[in-house]
């Protein structure tokens, strides 16, 4: 039993330095021998947690998606009215406590592999497929109010996704920090209109 207890305290500290090997190194240039270094750990503890390098990576990716959904899980919305409920979410999705949850170089280098490596993306769809269904459960308890009307939960949850993917990426390559604070009120006046064609 300790030694369970050992491996889900340790496996994620694992992960979490993994995953800043990769920020610095790119995901071609992460071993388990810098993420080992860096730990100041023997290598032969990561492998024994997760035996190779792309086992690891596809942890990462697993590691993620709970990082999002606890995020989720944890959001104060503080209200039961639907439409306004709806609309803290929207607040929430275009923070910057969301936006900065994890770094986008990371994300690139992980989505990247995905295309060459089947495991991992199998997983980063997992990824996706568990935040549309949080989403669209939130829609599918405003619509049972009777309040808000949404027809179709599930590709208004899909749209959503896709809209905060777009956000993200486009904010980060072309909105000067300038301008970053009327993007972010005009991304949230689209992800409403979203809701309201749903």
């Amino acid at each position: 039993m300790k030694k369970r207890q050992n491996a889900e305290l340790r496996k994620p500290d694992i992960l979490k330095h993994y995953y800043q090997v990769i920020l610095k190194e790119g995901i071609e240039g992460a071993s388990i021998a810098k993420v080992a270094k860096r730990m100041k750990i023997n290598p032969s503890l990561i492998i024994h947690y997760f035996s190779s390098k792309d086992n690891m990576t596809v942890a990462l990716v697993d590691y993620m998606s709970r990082i999002y959904n606890r995020l989720f899980m944890d959001m104060k919305i503080e209200t039961d009215n639907p439409e306004k409920r709806l609309d803290r979410l929207v607040e929430i999705f275009c923070s910057d406590e969301w936006y900065n949850n994890t770094d986008i170089s990371g994300d690139f280098s992980i989505f990247s592999i995905s295309f060459r490596n089947k495991k991992v993306f199998k997983h980063v769809q997992n990824m996706y497929l568990d935040f549309i269904k949080l989403i669209q459960k939130e829609l599918e308890i405003a619509t049972s109010t009777g309040k808000v009307k949404i027809s179709n939960p599930r590709r208004t949850a899909e749209l959503i996704v896709s809209a905060l993917e777009g956000y993200r990426h486009f904010k980060h390559f072309y909105i000067d920090q300038s301008d970053s604070d009327i993007y972010r009120q005009e991304m949230m006046k689209t992800l409403r209109q979203i809701i309201k064609n749903g």
